[in-house]
């Protein structure tokens, strides 16, 4: 029974931290490190679709024209945006594991 209740534990805080961490994707990353001309929304679901041979500004701006380049933040490149995906991956996977031990953790407490 525990091993069922932490399973649906893991699932639910998965889809709860990935809606988590596409909504920060969309609101601290997107168009202010990186700016995709031909880009949809929900970029954190599609990985390694955010820019497209970029060039480097200081400031990103959004709504820009297609015939202009993908612009990405000086200082940042396609392989930091990927360490800074992954991170946000890692981050929601180490939670849900965390929240989906807590059956066993309250379990062992009670025993004692």
């Amino acid at each position: 029974m525990r091993i069922l209740l932490a399973a649906m534990i893991l699932v639910v805080a998965l889809v709860i931290t990935t809606v988590a961490c596409t909504w920060g994707w969309e609101r601290f990353v997107k168009d202010r490190i990186y700016n995709c001309t031909d880009d949809l929304p929900l970029d954190f679901l599609r990985p390694g679709h955010w820019v497209h041979q970029p060039v480097g500004v200081q400031q990103v701006t959004s709504r820009r024209s297609m015939s202009e380049p993908d612009a990405i933040k000086t200082g940042w490149s396609i392989r930091g945006l990927w360490l800074l995906w992954f991170s946000f991956v890692g981050g929601s996977v180490i939670v849900s594991l965390l929240l989906a031990r807590l059956p066993w953790s309250m379990s062992r407490q009670e025993k004692t």
